[in-house]
């Protein structure tokens, strides 16, 4: 965005905030002497939504005085505004209290990137008034490296018992001044059910009302700034969600295949069947893809666990649909930048609003992302700031900015994985802090967002309070390039360490040069009796867990294992092999039945991976068993509805511990992760005939 364009964006950020505090007659913090008021017929201020692709959505509320309405905009010139374009938007009838107002909704598609202004207009009747049209900027488009900014908030839309929230408002001052492309918040987006009342509007006031659409909260940035919301436990549940109505993203939504609705959940460790808003859905800015997640959960609907088990059995076990989501938009984008926003937070020093144990670990959520490349992490739910260091190789910086407005909670006892956590107790009117943190003075210290910058594989993050102060300011620099495969992998073997000591227990395996996949080692079996494998204890136990391994089979008399999954006693939970006469299997131990297909495995480096998920929340143990040869899924040896029993996945196996068989069998990049991995496409080499050749493999579509 060029100097000219970045002034006209920030002259009209100061004229709106200032027209909508001249409506109640009252400074904030950073706003201008009072402009123009805003037409009294204007119940919402115009927000923009969906900022995706070269698209947006202009959001705004009247009274119901007439029933047609308008939104004109166009590009931002060196001329200046000009408004070439008018749209009718959609309406829908919404009551706030006893109020009867109409929603508008118009989703602009922009010619081109730039900065763009906009006006509404209720039957011909200008409601910005005497006011300039805000601007907005177009979202960074894909593949654009040129740095743009973002800002990150959660637990806001709250009011006092008389309907003021000052340290609130000094946050939405900042964010307004901050000028950042977007927001994206991370859940609890309205105090205390986030109701119609809650979100408000321009006249009303009051417990509990208008926290969001009041004149001095969102009302002050949303002219200029797009937000994606993810979903909180307030507001969540219900026939009628207002985050649905109000926060649209049907671009983010359809561009991703995600879910944005109502949904009947039932009936998860004994809760009862309830309505809940299932919102999770991606979009990519840049070179990033974002993610915002559902993970959150009823507080009064516990059933015989807790909301956080509750949201994990509803949301992330295998089969579910946010889960398949997830992992199928991970996988379709391995190389790029990767964030993720949800609510409940993966590390959280807090007393009452705790690490969520069913999300945190290699087994759970956090393992997923890691797995797949995604960098960093941003939850709310604790009324506190924390960051928090990787809790593993592999998995992502996490943190929790829950101080968009709520009442602000303490942080403590601390954790090994808190950096740096500020948080404030209002009944001792002290601070505390965890990690490289002082004690804050105050709570103005605590109240804060983070503003997000990203430079290419560069992403700074700049917390900042509600009086404009920048603290634990992070630069981090993510290593990736074209091809890299995701991290992620618990377990990994290239065997270039020369021998067999990186497994728990092996035998008959010799590591040599002459047959390789990649690098200049791997394990081989050469043998008229067997019995060559190595055997892994995994770090963990994993209900879902998939095991990978490139093989080439230069010889066979017998059938040949070569991939196997155990529990933690060593007992075999299911194994792929090759037959006598060259075709896949698989074998389930769990029915003691075994499928062969009709793939024939060619001389050459394959790449073989197993999947086994076990899944109990039906009450029966049924799970998923699936298979990939060269990154492509075998259908006949795979079941989205196998009975694989219930342990979980504890250890991995490469090659045949059955005696008396003979084969000549090499293996190399060995691996075990909680999620699936594409095969890196490495071409091979090999030193035997020309009939063994390297197999340029194409990445896996689930």
């Amino acid at each position: 965005m060029g100097t000219g364009r970045r002034r006209a964006l920030r002259a009209a950020t100061t004229v709106i905030v200032a027209a909508v505090l001249a409506l109640v007659g009252a400074g904030a913090v950073g706003a201008s002497p009072a402009a123009s008021p805003l037409n009294a017929h204007l119940s919402r201020a115009p927000y923009l939504t969906d900022l995706v692709g070269l698209g947006v959505a202009v959001n705004f509320a009247t009274d119901r005085s007439a029933t047609n309405a308008t939104v004109t905009y166009g590009p931002v010139t060196t001329a200046g505004c000009t408004l070439a374009t008018t749209l009718v938007p959609s309406r829908k009838s919404v009551t706030v209290g006893t109020v009867s107002e109409y929603q508008w909704t118009a989703h602009l598609s922009l010619p081109t990137t730039g900065t763009y202004c906009y006006r509404v207009f209720l039957d011909g009747t200008d409601l910005m008034a005497g006011n300039p049209s805000p601007t907005f900027v177009t979202q960074q488009q894909p593949g654009d490296t040129s740095p743009f900014t973002f800002d990150v908030m959660g637990d806001w839309g709250m009011v006092n018992a008389d309907g003021t929230n000052p340290d609130a408002a000094n946050v939405m001052s900042q964010v307004a001044a901050s000028g950042a492309r977007f927001m994206v918040t991370v859940g609890d987006n309205g105090y205390p059910s986030g109701n119609q009342v809650n979100y408000g509007d321009l006249q009303q006031t009051g417990a509990s009302t208008s926290a969001i659409f009041g004149p001095r909260f969102w009302t002050v940035p949303s002219p200029n700034t797009p937000i994606f919301t993810a979903a909180g436990n307030h507001g969540l549940s219900g026939t009628s969600h207002t985050d649905l109505t109000t926060w649209t993203q049907d671009s983010a939504v359809a561009g991703s295949n995600g879910r944005y609705q109502d949904d009947v959940y039932c009936c998860v460790n004994g809760t009862f069947s309830s309505h809940y808003a299932s919102e999770w859905y991606a979009f990519t800015a840049g070179g990033a893809r974002f993610y915002v997640l559902d993970a959150a959960w009823g507080d009064t609907n516990k059933g015989t666990a807790t909301p956080y088990a509750n949201d994990a059995a509803a949301h992330w076990a295998p089969g579910a649909p946010e889960y398949q989501w997830l992992l199928a938009d991970l996988a379709s984008h391995p190389t790029q930048l990767k964030f993720a926003f949800f609510h409940y937070p993966l590390y959280a020093d807090n007393l009452t609003q705790s690490s969520d144990t069913y999300l945190s670990g290699p087994n759970n959520l956090e393992g997923v992302l890691g797995a797949h490349g995604v960098q960093m992490v941003f939850n709310g739910h604790a009324h506190l700031y924390q960051r928090n260091l990787p809790s593993a190789p592999g998995m992502p910086v996490s943190y929790v900015t829950g101080g968009g407005g709520g009442t602000l909670e303490p942080v403590g006892p601390c954790s090994p994985v808190d950096a740096y956590g500020r948080g404030w107790s209002p009944t001792k009117s002290s601070g505390t802090a965890c990690g490289a943190a002082t004690r804050p003075a105050s709570g103005t210290q605590v109240y804060h967002f983070l503003k997000v910058t990203v430079s290419g594989t560069q992403v700074t993050v700049a917390p900042t309070d509600s009086l404009g102060r920048t603290f634990d300011v992070q630069t981090y620099q993510f290593p990736l390039s074209a091809g890299q495969p995701p991290a992620g992998p618990v377990f990994a073997d290239d065997f270039e360490a020369g021998n067999m000591g990186a497994w728990s227990s092996s035998a008959g395996l010799i590591v040599e040069s002459d047959l390789v996949h990649a690098g200049s080692l791997a394990a081989r079996g050469n043998t008229t009796n067997g019995a060559t494998y190595a055997k892994k204890s995994l770090p963990g136990r994993y209900a879902d867990g998939y095991g990978q391994v490139w093989f080439a089979i230069v010889s066979q008399q017998a059938q040949v294992n070569l991939l196997r999954l155990r529990d933690a006693s060593g007992a075999s939970l299911a194994y792929a092999y090759v037959t006598a006469g060259g075709h896949l299997g698989i074998h389930n131990d769990s029915t003691g039945s075994s499928v062969t297909s009709t793939v024939t495995v060619t001389p050459g480096w394959h790449a073989l991976e197993v999947r086994r998920a076990v899944d109990t929340t039906a009450g029966t143990a049924t799970g998923r068993l699936e298979v990939w040869l060269d990154g492509a899924p075998v259908a006949s040896l795979s079941s989205a509805a196998a009975d694989v029993g219930t342990a979980p996945n504890a250890a991995l196996q490469i090659g045949d511990t059955q005696t008396g068989r003979t084969y000549d069998v090499a293996f190399d990049d060995a691996s075990f992760a909680p999620t699936w991995m594409a095969p890196n496409a490495v071409a091979a080499s090999n030193a035997l005939s020309s009939d063994l050749r390297a197999v340029a493999l194409r990445p896996g579509v689930r």
